[in-house]
């Protein structure tokens, strides 16, 4: 399912590093949040088509996780496209709990060839991935995006090179 999910719709993003007329920095921002009901495969296949068509024109890029009713999303563009799109996503009725674990600034796209990656990992690296943002997010230093951990990376590049 998830290299069905991964090719339907993947567009490659304009690969700018900075944004506006200014070049100002790129915003990039990590989600989690959970879905009011599980999503079925059809259900995230037109999720993706609808954030693939909604990102490309808008110059935003990311990935989105999903295990079992649970997302982690990547947004990656100018705040003027980001801040509007994420207010979008905490009033969708389709999310519930959600909860910012990063939002910052920097020079470099993590996901620069895509429009909106996907990836569904096993339970171990997804629980992994959770804990790990959740750690940082109560450090006084957030992480930095792209994030070093071998495995996290490994996770990102599977969704980023598919």
């Amino acid at each position: 399912m998830a290299q069905r999910l991964r090719s339907i719709g993947a567009t490659e993003a304009v690969t700018r590093t900075s944004c506006g007329p200014a070049g100002g920095p790129l915003q990039q921002l990590v989600y989690h949040s959970y879905a009011r009901a599980p999503f079925t495969e059809e259900q995230l296949v037109t999720l993706l088509e609808q954030a693939r068509h909604h990102n490309e024109p808008r110059d935003l890029t990311g990935l989105l996780f999903y295990y079992e009713g649970q997302f982690v999303q990547l947004l990656e563009g100018c705040a003027t496209e980001v801040e509007p799109l994420y207010a979008q996503i905490q009033q969708d009725e389709r999310h519930q709990q959600v909860t910012t674990w990063y939002d910052g600034t920097s020079t470099e796209r993590v996901c620069a060839g895509w429009s909106m990656g996907f990836a569904e990992p096993g339970a171990e690296e997804f629980y992994w991935l959770l804990d790990y943002l959740e750690t940082q997010q109560h450090r006084l230093l957030l992480p930095k995006i792209p994030i070093p951990e071998p495995h996290l990376r490994a996770l990102l590049g599977a969704c980023i090179e598919a």
